[in-house]
This record gives structure tokens, C-alpha cells and sequence, in this order.
């Protein structure tokens, strides 16, 4: 068998598991992450979780094909129910490629199959702020970030790990996120210099409408404030 290149969104996905983990990866999409990490010996054991018959036995065949039945265990089932946290003793949950408002309901219907020490490595496709929310309602701090333009798109992989005590995040937090507006890297810049400016474009075309869109203005108008006051690059 060659070696699995990982893209570059999940190469970013990949370096926020910890060494000697044991990962559960749902939706895992032929486990070629998983397969990756265990091939670079970063592991110590793997489960692939899908929730769809075909791509479950296509995970299955990829899995035997590199002759790693013994370290990654490949389930059927409805997202991170397919855990026990007692037996598995899983260390890091991998949710990868979804929409954030997806990745929050695998993870709120899940609630019972956490053991409530996992690393969670979320990259959303889209909707970063819910995921952001939903960890910070959930005792998740923030840790990581990384974001990554590949083929067009522009991804972000936030990593939460659980506190005791209550977690603080502002909006620009929850827009921007906590370690990426700190550290700006040149794909942030680029996908928020690209969205401002849109969103100035669009309020000019709001406010030549025949008909004010009063409150269309007033968010548009918010948006930008916040990613002007968040940018520290020249535009």
C-alpha cells in the first residue's frame, strides 16, 4: 500500500492529537486519519465511527486493506454513541468535515458516551461560532486553533478541552475565535479581509434600496465593526 497523504485540512486536524492517544474519529470518511496516525505511531488505538451502512463497510475494507484490524476498531452507529466511555477509554474525539450545527447535535446527543477527559478536535465547515458556543456552554476551553485554505475553502479546527470551572467567551470570541484573533495567521487574514470587504459592498447596496432595510443595515453594519476592530492587518 502507498502512504495516505493527508489533505491539508486534515494534516491540521491531525496535529492537535496528543501523542499515544486513543482517538475516536466520527465520520470518519475511509479512516484515513486515523490510518495515518497509526502508520506515524501516534496512537495507541483507534476507533472509526460511521453512521451509514456503505461508507461503514468502505471504512471496514480500508481498515483490513492496511492490515490494522487490531489497532482501529470501525462501528456502525449514530455518532460518539458509538462509545462506551468505561471501556473504551478514548482520549480524543476527532469531528471533522460537518457543519457546525451538526458536529453540536453528534456531540449534545452523545452527552452519556463521553467520559468527560477527551481532547475534542472539531473542524466545522461551516457555522464556527455555534461550535464555539456549544463548548463554551459545555465546560470547554478553547486551547487550539488552526485554520486552512485548501482548494477554494477556508477551514478551522478548534480544539476544546473540559475545565471544572465556568468558560468566558465575548462575541469577537465566538466570531473570530479566542486563539485565532490573538495570533491572526495569514489565512484568518485572508478570510476575514475577503468577508469585510463583502459585507461593505453590501451596505452600500442596502443603503441605495428604494425600500430600508432598516435592521439588514444595522447587522451589517455590526459585523463589520467587529471584524474592523478584531484587524490588525493592513486591508
Amino acid at each position: 500500500m502507498s502512504p495516505i497523504n493527508l489533505s491539508k485540512r486534515l494534516a491540521a486536524v491531525a496535529q492537535f492529537v496528543p501523542q499515544d492517544s486513543i482517538v475516536a474519529d466520527i465520520g470518519s470518511d475511509h479512516a484515513y486519519l486515523p490510518i495515518w496516525l497509526t502508520e506515524q505511531k501516534r496512537l495507541k488505538g483507534a476507533i472509526a465511527g460511521e453512521v451509514v451502512a456503505g461508507p461503514f463497510e468502505s471504512t471496514q475494507t480500508h481498515v483490513i486493506q492496511w492490515h490494522l484490524e487490531d489497532q482501529i476498531q470501525v462501528r456502525l452507529g449514530d455518532g460518539v454513541e458509538v462509545l462506551n466511555p468505561e471501556e473504551d477509554q478514548v482520549t480524543c474525539i476527532v469531528i471533522a468535515g460537518m457543519g457546525g450545527l451538526l458536529i453540536t447535535e453528534i456531540l449534545e446527543r452523545g452527552l452519556a458516551h463521553l467520559n468527560g477527559h477527551e481532547r475534542l478536535v472539531l473542524q466545522p465547515n461551516i457555522m464556527e461560532p455555534t461550535v464555539r458556543e456549544w463548548l463554551m456552554k459545555h465546560h470547554y476551553a478553547i486551547v487550539e486553533e488552526a485554520i486552512v485554505a485548501e482548494d477554494g475553502h477556508i477551514y478551522e479546527v478548534i480544539v476544546g478541552e473540559p475545565r471544572t470551572e465556568a468558560v468566558e467567551l465575548d462575541e469577537a470570541d465566538l466570531v473570530f475565535g479566542p486563539v485565532l484573533r490573538r495570533c491572526q495567521p495569514a489565512d484568518f487574514q485572508l478570510k476575514w479581509s475577503t468577508l469585510l470587504n463583502k459585507k461593505r459592498h453590501l451596505l452600500v447596496q442596502l443603503q441605495g434600496a428604494q425600500v430600508t432595510p432598516t435592521e439588514k443595515i444595522a447587522t451589517v453594519q455590526h459585523e463589520i465593526q467587529l471584524i474592523e476592530e478584531v484587524q490588525t492587518w493592513d486591508n
